[in-house]
């Protein structure tokens, strides 16, 4: 970006940057949501520290390459936090799935 843009286009930037991010979020929480059938099926917990581990390892090491102004920390913050709605999402889809399943049992009683 050259320094003489003004305010009003940097801050136009931003929104077109967090339009990308959002889309991309998106991807990524479709991406966790069918992980997340594939574990309750496979009997996987929706908590996998060992994995999670492993993701922020490898943003601290794409970050660390970038070079940019935020640092490893900064980057496993912001992952922390985007793998916990992940998780959310999981347990989310879960819970459905036990209530489909009971409601099916019950009806299959009667």
């Amino acid at each position: 970006m050259a320094p003489e843009l003004s305010l009003e286009a940097l801050r136009d930037e931003i929104d077109k940057i967090d339009e990308v991010i959002v889309r991309l979020l998106d991807s990524r929480a479709r991406c966790a949501y069918t992980v997340g059938r594939l574990k309750h099926e496979l009997g996987r917990p929706i908590y996998e520290p060992a994995r999670e581990a492993a993701v922020i390892a490898h943003v601290r090491q794409v970050n660390e390459a970038l070079g940019g102004p935020l640092d490893g920390d900064a980057v496993a913050r912001l992952y922390e936090r985007i793998m916990d709605e992940a998780r959310r999402i999981q347990r989310l889809e879960a819970e459905r799935d036990a209530k489909k399943k009971q409601e099916q049992d019950q009806k299959s009683e009667i």
